[in-house]
């Protein structure tokens, strides 16, 4: 061994944290650069999240605030840059893997705690969702902040320690309603430990149960004055194409999770897991931290459908199952090689455009992942000249993405844009906030895909056509829209 190895296991060994950091702030960097530079432009998801950030409030349709209030903040001090509106992203999964960090290192030891991290840092799904802002973001950091703050009250008792997890488990159900699912963590672990029966024992244990729901009360106060619409939204999410129970469904749910972990750590815990029983009390409670989350969506892929990336918070127990089982083997070739072909998914991800186009690949509509995103800032630019032309005039659609995207990509910014429904159904927050029917606004700029002026004229008494725009994004796919300038709005017409 060379004395360069030397030094840096000795520094591995001394350091172990400071180079973990030091691993964050190069993927930190690293991913930023790619928002920047490809440049990845915002999902209509995060323009409509920007939207609700311009209103901070303690639900919105869809989602309980805390995504909202993330993008509120980022954009507070940077502005509105797509960067600085996915910047909450990056920062939550950074803290989060700090947060894993420290647990494995407090249940294990420094060799568990860099494992647990670097795999966490790695996984797909983190990777992936680095780059946008959703509410996966703060639900996993708090999530990761919770888990921490019971595991250290649970050994000292402290209030601090059971405070802190209330508070982080209060602020995890205002970022996504699935936060209910970690409490069962503990339920499941007390159902086979007697450390974990005790811990149910411990009245502070409820105390911090309690404090944490009552968080929630603000967004069930605000989703009972608008008629418990997030709940409803997510009914009908969980229940869509409930056709029959499918066994075809589960199947691609799992092997999708294969992309979300990746392939050799997530088969490597379960052939781990198959091979022995839990025996260790640390083992126990982190497989307990795992099958909750993925038993549960499990069964909704099997019931109705799942999307692969809802099992998100699972793999926080995966990542510490993974770093407990592998400090305890000889030599890293298994971690050398999870880590590669995860680096690997993230690099041909990031570099999509620069790897197809070294490997001589046409970009089409049914092979490029990012062609939900790509030509929208082109698009609505074409459309600018007529919105420059009538100041005067409200933006307005039927179209959640055409009032997110145009919202933001139009000069000046209109977050407020008017919805039209053919129905009374409310189906996005621009219907529940600034419908139609409810505006003081008379003259309007309406971009529709759908619609044309014959039907146009059911809804508005004056219908003009100013223009008809087409941006091509690849050979076998464009976008397409019209603008058009209206005045009258005289209702919706009995279907």
């Amino acid at each position: 061994m060379s004395a360069e190895s030397v030094n840096t296991t000795e520094a591995f060994i001394k350091h172990p944290f400071r180079l973990f950091l030091g691993l964050i702030f190069i993927l930190f960097c690293y991913r930023e650069w790619v928002v920047l530079s490809t440049p990845i432009t915002l999902f209509y998801d995060e323009a409509y999240y920007l939207g609700w950030a311009q209103t901070p409030d303690w639900g919105y349709y869809s989602k309980p605030p805390m995504v909202g209030w993330l993008i509120a903040v980022t954009t507070a001090i940077f502005g509105n840059a797509e960067w600085a509106v996915k910047l909450g992203a990056p920062l939550c999964y950074s803290l989060a893997a700090i947060l894993i960090y420290k647990t494995a290192e407090f249940l294990v030891d420094s060799k568990a705690a860099f494992l647990s991290g670097a795999i966490f840092l790695f996984m797909p799904l983190v990777a992936f969702n680095s780059l946008f802002i959703t509410t996966d973001a703060p639900l996993i950091f708090f999530w990761c902040l919770c888990f921490y703050a019971f595991i250290r009250a649970r050994q000292s008792n402290e209030w601090q320690w059971w405070l802190i997890a209330g508070v982080a488990g209060g602020l995890g159900l205002l970022s996504k309603y699935t936060f209910i699912l970690l409490p069962v963590t503990f339920l499941l672990y007390a159902a086979f430990s007697p450390a974990g029966r005790q811990l149910l024992l411990n009245p502070r244990f409820w105390i911090t149960c309690v404090l944490a729901l009552s968080f929630l009360l603000p967004n069930l106060y605000w989703n009972y004055q608008h008629d418990f619409i997030s709940f409803q939204h997510t009914a009908e999410i969980s229940h869509q194409d409930r056709n029959s129970l499918s066994f075809a469904r589960l199947a691609e749910f799992w092997g999708g999770q294969l992309f979300v972990f990746g392939p050799v750590f997530l088969i490597y815990i379960v052939i781990r897991g198959l091979k022995r029983q839990p025996k260790s009390d640390t083992e126990k409670l982190l497989w307990s931290l795992f099958w909750p989350t993925f038993i549960v969506l499990s069964l909704q892929a099997f019931m109705a459908r799942a999307n692969i990336n809802w099992a998100g918070p699972a793999y926080i127990g995966a990542s510490l199952v993974a770093g407990y089982y592998l400090s305890q083997i000889k030599g890293y070739r298994l971690v050398i090689a999870g880590l590669i072909i995860n680096m690997l998914f993230a690099v041909s991800f990031y570099h999509y455009s620069t790897v197809t186009d070294a490997l001589g690949i046409e970009r089409k509509r049914g092979s490029d992942p990012y062609k939900r995103l790509l030509g929208w800032p082109e698009f609505v630019n074409q459309f600018q000249p007529w919105f420059e032309q009538y100041p005067d005039h409200k933006l307005a659609s039927d179209s959640r993405k055409l009032l997110a995207y145009f919202g933001y990509y139009i000069a000046p910014q209109d977050f407020k844009g008017i919805a039209l429904s053919d129905d009374n159904y409310i189906e996005d927050h621009y219907e529940l906030k600034y419908p139609l029917s409810a505006s003081t606004e008379k003259n309007f700029l309406f971009i529709t895909e759908a619609k044309d002026a014959t039907k146009l004229r059911q809804y508005f008494e004056e219908v003009t056509l100013l223009t008809e725009q087409t941006l091509a994004v690849y050979s076998n796919f464009s976008r397409s829209a019209r603008l058009y300038k209206v005045s009258g709005f005289k209702g919706v017409p009995e279907q």
